[in-house]
């Protein structure tokens, strides 16, 4: 089989949701301003919202291979065995791999979330679940 690589950009996807976020994140750059009255109260709070929004700013490729998923997120790469994944559950945004054969509430912290971005969402489940059994 060849790689299936795939990108999901969300503040790209959703321009709707991208906008609320940039007038929020302004209105609590100005609130700090105005509590803070200085202007280094609102680098810190632009930089907070930054990271708190990484995931949704900045994009992230998917490659699944034969035997693992490529995570390339900025300047980080993550290979991910698919032998350690035991399930997966598909929602409207992505799919979540989980290392335990019965859903649990650690799964959210042990698990893996693949955005499905633009890329066909059934083409995407039907290759986890060939690979995922």
């Amino acid at each position: 089989m060849d790689n299936f690589k795939w990108i999901s950009h969300p503040a790209k996807d959703s321009k709707t949701i991208t906008k609320v976020i940039a007038v929020l994140g302004f209105l609590l750059m100005l609130l700090v301003g105005f509590v803070e009255l200085s202007w280094v109260g609102v680098i810190i709070a632009f930089i907070v919202s930054l990271i708190v929004y990484l995931q949704f700013v900045f994009p992230t490729t998917f490659t699944l291979k034969e035997n693992s998923i490529l995570v390339e997120f900025l300047f980080t790469k993550r290979e991910y065995e698919l032998s350690r994944f035991k399930s997966f559950y598909p929602d409207n945004t992505g799919i979540l791999l989980s290392p335990f054969i019965k859903p649990s509430r650690l799964e959210n912290f042990r698990g893996l979330y693949i955005r499905f971005g633009r890329e066909d969402k059934e083409k995407i489940i039907l290759l986890i679940k060939e690979k995922i059994k």
